[in-house]
Formats: C-alpha cells, structure tokens, sequence
C-alpha cells in the first residue's frame, strides 16, 4: 500500500511538472514571439472588416440600407456582455487547457501594454452596456411578430380631416400641406432617438398629420432584417405605436381619411405588401401583396390608391378594401406616380427607359416617351405640364460617367417643353411653387427654374450629393446632404440662411429622407436611429440643455 502510494505520489508530480512545463514553454513561445505576426495578424483583421463593409450588392436607385455588418455593429455592446459573462464562467470553472489560454492573455498584456489598457477599457464599458441593453430588453422587448402592433399610448388627438396624400405631400411635391413657414433658425427643438437594441434606419420620409408624425423603418438584428412604421406625437415625441413588418420599410407613408398606406421591401425584395393601418392604434385593416417591392409612396385620388410595385408594374387598387381594380405590368418602377388630369404619369429605371401617361380609370396606356437616362424622380405636376427627374447612378454612389437632367413634358401629348441638364443625377422629386420648380442633384446643387421654360433661377452648392427632396415654403428651400447636413436657403436667390451638421450627434448619420414641414417646424429623418425636428427659436440653447 505504502509503495502505491508513493507511486502515485511521484505520477502526480510528474504529471504536475510537466504541465508547468509546458506553461511555461508556452509563455517563453509568447515572450519570443515577433511583433511582426501580432501586425500581420490585425492586418488581416482589418482587411476582412473593410471587405464587409465595402461589399454591397448593387441595388438600382435605393442601397440596402441595413446589412448584417451594421446590425452586428449596434449589438457589440451586447456581444461583449456575453463574451464577459463566458470569460468569467471559463476562470471560475478552468482547467488546464484554459489557464494556458489565460496565462498567454497575461503575457501578451505584459508584453503590450498600452493596447491591453485600451482593449480593457472597450471590453468593460461594452459589457456595462450591454447589460444595460439586456436589461432594457427583458423589461419592454421589442415584438418580432410580423403583423405586431405595439401600443404605447392611448392619445388620439388625430385630425382626421387633414391628409398627407402622397410622397411629398402631393402631387406639387413642395413637403407641405400647410400655409405656415418654416423654421428660421437651425436650432433642433428635439431629436428622437429609438432606443431598441438592435440597428434601425429612418430613410423613409415622415408625413405629418396634426401632431403625429408616421415614418417608415428598416431594423437590422444579425439573424434577420425587417421593419416597422413609426406613429409620434410631435409635441411630446413619444411612440403612440409601432406596427412592425417582416420586410424592411423604405416607403414613405400616405395618410388620408383615419388610414396610413405604406408599402415595404428594398429592391432585391420580392412578394412585398401596400399595407394599411388605422391611424389612430397601427392595427392593421388590410394588405395588399405584389410580386415584387413596394419602395413608393402611394398616390391617394377619389377613394383609389395608385402605386408602382417594382418589377411588378404599377397598380390601381381600392382605398377602402384594398381590392384590384387595374395593374399595368411589364415595366419596372419604383417612383410615387402622380395622379392628374385623369392620367396617371410613372416612369421606368430600367432596360427601356420612358415615361408612361396611363388612364386614371381603366390603366390603358394614352402615350409614353423614351428617354436617355434612367427616370428615377417621383414626377409632379400642375397645369398642362408633368417634371421628371432622370439620371445615371443611384443613391449610394454616382455614375462612372454621370449624368442628369430634369425633363418637362406635356400632360396631354408627352411632348417635351423644355428640358434643363445638371451635373449628375436627379433622383429627387421636382417641388413647383409659384412659377418655380425647385430639385436636388448628385452633383451637390439645389436649383431653381422657372417652370414655364427652364430658365434659371438659381443654384446653391451644398458640397455635397442631394438624393432628397428640398422642402419649399413661401419663403424658404430646406436640403439635406447625403453626408448629413441640413440646409435652409431663401426661396429668392439660394443664400444659405442657416445649416445644421448632423455629425455633431453622430458622425456616421446619413440622410436619404426628404425633409417636411408642417406646423411651422421641420422634420426629416436620417440612418442611424434618429429623427431631427427643427423650430426652437432661441438659439443660445444648446442640444444638451432640452
């Protein structure tokens, strides 16, 4: 017995020493070890991320707003908090193995310092908040049901008998419905922020009806992408409900009559919704499924809804129920139709390009015009004459070669009126208002025409693409830039009266909404979870002080 035991005695021993032994060899191959693998190492690390984030499939005029790479991004606070809690599991349960690995991070950190300290620093503020998040969503967790309504308020001070027909507003597409003017200074009176832990984007364009703001969203998990639309009080900006979609949103929602229409999908989405909701709660009344995306808005006119459905043509269908009553197919578009002197005018981005005029009642096609570029710019109208923005390129990047112009045709014949060459694209919708008609380009320019001939007016360079629609009042041009920053020219001669960098909140915001005004405020929407409303008059006031 005695001499088993010794035996076991000088085993365990051996066993022990060599285990030291191999730490210790292990901790001498890290000591050794030259910086040039650790450089080689993140070099290859970073060359990966920016393959990722560079790598994007082309997707006609609208990007993907929302991918797997940014969804990942805005749930790494929550990541480190898993990774956290694994790391605390492993040590307090270790093994050999895992103590080797501890004794390597050990030695690393002796060796590198400075990028140890920082690295800690990262990892334990991210698993502050990232239990922060997960707290936050075990308490109120955001429904992923696809035909979910979250209720968060019973406010329904609504005024029905007001209306935001169409993209823009309607068919003059000046992101107005109201008399009033517009903010004077560039000061925000506040900025929304959705708090959900997950990605979300706000590249749709709000419509405001009384004091609720409706807006369309993308929301980007690691797993799966979808979306919502948004109803806000404007006073007090809470969420009065969210009704939430399986399909990512980039179409700006129409309200008329108690009702909110608004499609879903981005371009490489198919069997897309029009969806309606009730204005007052988001519950859903019906939905209409098309083939392909629904990135337009829907043109409200005499109880129907006009709307174009990607490579799924353009529909006609009843407000009321939701019901078919005409489809013109074999085009693709994805503009908001304008709907005027009994016609109904779209045009098409790709393969053959042109115009379309087609009846009102019947969607029998009255004339159509080839034009040279791709026809992107939800068209406007009044008068005898129909505006087209066209142009090379799309809302992420310009052409190789770019071009643009906009193109005034007539309602009855599709003759051309005039037309007027910009330096890029024109993706916008044309704003007409008193004898003007007012655009955004790719080539950084806000312009203004005459409507009549084309002749210009003016134009400002806000040095940067414009890939959304100006607002106009009586008084004053609002522009955003790609880039994020907001602009309020006179409606005289295009001096920049104020501007407002959005990048001062984040610099990573960009901005593909269009800005609307009403009740003398402005508001627009922008990536990166936020929604800026404009109109606090004392300018003195700083962001941090609301």
């Amino acid at each position: 017995m005695r001499k088993a035991k010794l035996k076991w005695q000088s085993v365990t021993s051996y066993q022990l020493s060599g285990t030291r032994f191999r730490m210790s060899h292990a901790l001498s191959k890290v000591r050794n070890r030259k910086p040039k693998a650790t450089a080689k190492l993140l070099l290859i690390v970073t060359l990966f991320l920016a393959f990722l984030a560079s790598a994007r499939p082309a997707h006609a005029v609208i990007p993907q707003l929302l991918g797997p790479l940014t969804a990942l991004l805005s749930i790494v606070p929550q990541i480190l908090a898993f990774v956290g809690v694994a790391l605390i599991t492993a040590l307090v349960f270790a093994r050999d193995t895992t103590k080797m690995f501890f004794y390597k991070l050990l030695a690393f950190a002796s060796a590198h310092k400075v990028i140890a300290s920082v690295l800690g620093v990262i990892f334990l503020v991210g698993c502050g908040w990232g239990s922060y998040k997960l707290i936050l969503m075990t308490i109120s967790p955001m429904t992923t049901s696809p035909e979910a309504t979250i209720h968060l308020t019973r406010r329904s001070d609504i005024d029905t008998d007001k209306s935001w027909s169409t993209f823009r507003g309607g068919k003059n597409r000046t992101g107005r419905v109201d008399t009033l003017s517009g903010p004077t200074s560039g000061t925000p009176a506040w900025i929304f922020t959705d708090e959900e832990p997950m990605a979300v984007d706000f590249s749709s364009s709000p419509a405001i009806v009384g004091n609720r703001l409706y807006i369309g969203s993308a929301h980007g998990s690691i797993f799966s992408l979808g979306g919502a639309t948004y109803c806000i009080d404007t006073e007090t900006q809470e969420i009065l409900w969210r009704h939430a979609s399986p399909t990512p949103i980039f179409s700006s929602p129409a309200v008329a009559g108690g009702r909110v229409y608004i499609g879903e999908g981005y371009h490489h989405d198919s069997d897309c919704h029009l969806r309606c909701l009730d204005a007052h709660t988001g519950k859903p009344i019906w939905s209409f499924q098309t083939a392909s995306h629904v990135e337009s808005t829907p043109f409200i006119s005499q109880g129907k809804l006009y709307f174009t459905a990607g490579a799924d043509g353009i529909y006609c269908i009843d407000a009321l129920e939701g019901q078919q009553i005409w489809h013109y197919p074999e085009v693709h578009a994805d503009m908001s139709p304008v709907v005027h002197k009994a016609k109904v005018y779209f045009g098409t981005g790709y393969g053959d390009y042109r115009i379309y005029a087609v009846d009102a009642q019947t969607g029998a096609e009255v004339w159509s015009k080839q034009m040279p570029y791709p026809v992107w710019g939800s068209p406007s109208a009044e008068g005898n004459i129909v505006y087209f923005g066209l142009g090379r390129g799309n809302f992420s990047d310009s052409a190789p070669i770019p071009a643009g112009k906009v193109v005034a045709l007539d309602t009855e014949t599709g003759d051309t009126v005039w037309e007027y060459e910009a330096g890029d694209a024109v993706l916008t919708a044309i704003s007409i208002q008193n004898g003007y008609v007012t655009f955004g380009s790719r080539d950084g320019y806000v312009y203004s025409l005459q409507s009549t001939d084309g002749q210009l007016n003016w134009k400002t360079d806000l040095v940067g693409p414009v890939v959304s629609s100006p607002a106009v009042t009586m008084d004053t041009v609002y522009a955003a830039t790609k880039d994020g920053n907001i602009y309020a020219l006179s409606n005289s001669d295009g001096k920049v009266q104020w501007e407002f960098d959005t990048r001062i909140i984040n610099r990573s915001i960009e901005m593909y909404s269009s800005p609307a005004v009403a009740n003398g405020l402005l508001y627009i929407g922008s990536s990166d979870r936020y929604i800026f409303c404009f109109g606090e008059e004392d300018e003195t006031k700083m962001i941090g002080d609301r």
